[in-house]
């Protein structure tokens, strides 16, 4: 009897165990706390360029689709907390030609020439980060991306950049993020290397504190290797009048000048923005002013494709010229309030002038209109798929024009 009962409950035990220890493994806070999730972007973008000279490309055009998946995880439970990120990226080819390369949708061979090199079939990219916590501080090393106002890794084109190093972040005191960073490489759009980006380090610190639920400032500056030196400060106050009306105010500012071997050219410039915001029910409307003083305007990219937190940098332009000086007027209308949830338009424009070209001619100008309509599905098996339709022109009294649609579609598959 006994030696049955030995053999019974050895049998229950095997039966219960893997099952036991697969919900051990599932309640431990790594996993328990991680999300996955796949994101399908299908992208089309055309420039249509004018007046551009002699020799030189007048259309781009480009159809590709990526897949963005990502991986957070968890914590494992105790004082030191161990985690991991990952990304994985992969971009394919639906149109494309050699003539009309250059959308920055695709990588293509070469030197990237049109009429001569093409654009690759596919391309792709694996990146992680691991991660330790303690208290309220994470410290990561690995492959990432990072948003700060002096280093911003781009999302505007099918696939996400991504950067290299150290990157710390602490929020023990209430109220205060303070962030600081040591990144050794940059792989921008449509690349799947390393270190594309020509950025060799970049030293990255600073914070953000809010001062009310209501009001926000931040202090960040970088040090990028025979690049540049940046500061920045912002401020931003959001104010709901009631439950139709709101008043936002955003002002913005960098000061940048080039260090070492200057291989961002010659630089000492400081910039600055202001941004107002009055919402009313379905609209809302956007006023803002932007100005650049010194030597050699504001410079980004080589430090990540969205370091520019400045009121003006839009679909095309950037409006970032030496001694350039613009303004922006913009019109949202939420169609929820007409039954229509999800589907959101607008329309702004932009004018710079008193700009400075770098062989000397002053008093030149560009401007910019804008017009963009995207609709996500609020409910069912497609709930979260979005659809956006862009549409930008762009001229200037220096050099040749353009026009830039772009056709994005979107769908998150949480995992």
């Amino acid at each position: 009897m006994r030696s049955a009962l030995m053999l019974g409950s050895a049998t229950l035990c095997a039966a219960i165990s893997p099952a036991a220890f697969a919900d051990d493994v599932l309640d431990n806070p790594f996993f328990k706390d991680s999300s996955t999730q796949v994101m399908a972007r299908n992208f089309y973008l055309n420039r249509d360029f004018h007046n551009n000279g002699p020799n030189t490309q007048s259309y781009r055009e480009e159809w590709a689709q990526g897949f963005i998946a990502t991986f957070t995880s968890g914590f494992t439970p105790g004082t030191l907390g161990l985690g991991i990120d990952a990304i994985g990226l992969y971009g394919m080819k639906l149109d494309s030609s050699s003539d009309r390369i250059g959308t920055g949708l695709l990588p293509s061979s070469g030197r990237h020439t049109p009429g001569v090199d093409k654009a690759e079939d596919d391309y792709s990219r694996v990146a992680a980060a691991v991660k330790l916590k303690l208290s309220k501080t994470v410290l990561k090393y690995g492959e990432m991306t990072l948003n700060l106002p002096v280093y911003s890794t781009g999302d505007s084109r099918l696939l996400p950049e991504t950067t290299e190093g150290f990157y710390l972040s602490s929020n023990e005191i209430d109220n205060l993020r303070i962030d600081v960073a040591h990144l050794t490489s940059l792989s921008t759009y449509a690349q799947s290397g390393h270190n594309a980006g020509g950025m060799t380090r970049a030293d990255v610190y600073g914070a953000t504190y809010n001062f009310t639920p209501a009001l926000t400032g931040a202090l960040y500056a970088s040090d990028v290797e025979d690049l540049w030196k940046k500061k920045y400060a912002g401020l931003s106050w959001v104010k709901p009048i009631d439950d139709t009306q709101a008043f936002s105010a955003d002002f913005r500012f960098y000061n940048q000048k080039s260090t070492g071997a200057e291989r961002g050219g010659d630089i000492d410039s400081n910039s600055f923005s202001f941004k107002t915001a009055y919402s009313y029910g379905a609209h809302k409307l956007t006023l803002a002013y932007q100005a650049i003083t010194g030597k050699g305007g504001y410079v980004f990219y080589t430090d990540g494709g969205n370091t520019n937190y400045l009121a003006n940098y839009v679909q095309y332009a950037e409006f970032t010229r030496e001694d350039e000086r613009s303004w922006q007027a913009r019109y949202d209308f939420n169609f929820a309030g007409l039954g229509v949830p999800g589907l959101n338009v607008f329309a702004r424009y932009l004018r710079g002038d008193n700009i400075t070209l770098a062989n000397g001619s002053t008093g030149q100008t560009e401007w910019e209109r804008d017009l963009e309509a995207a609709y996500t599905v609020q409910s069912g098996p497609l709930k979260d798929l979005t659809f956006r339709v862009r549409q930008a022109t762009y001229r200037n009294s220096f050099s040749g024009d353009l026009d830039d649609v772009r056709f994005i579609t979107q769908y998150p598959i949480n995992l």
